[in-house]
């Protein structure tokens, strides 16, 4: 037991102070009235689309960066914003009070701009969130009709139709069946409410699978589920080439 948590406690500080990015670099953007913030750009210069990232509650972490050179890799370029200013959680605790300190216009503000600055580089843009990021994501592509598909991993969904009119492409959501006691249900009414707007939803449920099973920091990785993560990334990696290419 104590040769586990010396691990555990030896984890976090590899995670706390290995570099952000391996293959990316950091850019200064700036929103509408002028707000500095830090971007991380990675991909090649003459992309078949690009991809704005938002992170889950935890900010940037290990996942986060794979995710953005996992998509680079496949020749989309990628902008994985930093809503935490360069803060980053490793547990619980830290993420809630991260997430309790964030300013929902100035994040949507950023957003925004990451959008803005994709889109002067590639005519096909999509967004992608994690869990607290897919309702930042799924509001930004709203906002901009320039966004052509989004891409939602466990995290909050409207079933309103009216809250889905403006979305300019098609949406994907994935989720576990054992996320909370309803998201079965959440799911599908966000299916029936892409529907009746006309923007359609692909929606996928993973048998078994608990709230943010491809972050290992969630329940210090007690519910990781390494094969539903797998699945889940080849059903956004075939939507997204399906929608930007």
């Amino acid at each position: 037991m104590r040769k586990s948590l010396w691990l555990w406690h030896a984890l976090l500080l590899l995670l706390a102070t290995a570099p952000l990015f391996a293959k990316t670099a950091p850019v200064t953007l700036y929103t509408t009235s002028f707000e500095p913030f830090t971007a991380y750009v990675a991909g090649p210069k003459h992309a078949v689309g690009g991809i704005v990232l938002v992170h889950d509650w935890f900010g940037v972490s290990p996942f986060y960066t794979d995710a953005a050179e996992r998509l680079a890799k496949m020749g989309y370029l990628v902008v994985a914003v930093d809503l935490y200013g360069g803060h980053r959680a490793t547990t619980h605790q830290e993420a809630g009070a991260l997430l309790g300190a964030l300013r929902d216009d100035l994040a949507g503000r950023e957003i925004d701009a990451a959008i803005k600055w994709v889109g002067d580089r590639t005519d096909k843009v999509a967004t992608m969130g994690f869990s607290m990021g897919v309702k930042h994501v799924l509001a930004a592509a709203l906002r901009n009709q320039s966004v052509r598909a989004t891409v939602l991993w466990y995290g909050e969904t409207p079933k309103d139709p009216h809250k889905l009119r403006d979305l300019g492409g098609p949406a994907l959501l994935i989720v576990g069946s054992r996320d909370g006691p309803s998201a079965a249900d959440s799911a599908l009414g966000f299916s029936k409410a892409a529907d009746a707007a006309g923007v359609g939803a692909e929606v996928f449920i993973y048998p078994g699978a608990e709230h943010a099973f491809a972050q290992p920091l969630f329940n210090q990785g007690r519910t990781y589920d390494p094969v539903a993560a797998e699945v889940a990334w080849h059903l956004s990696e075939g939507f997204l080439e399906r929608r930007l290419r």
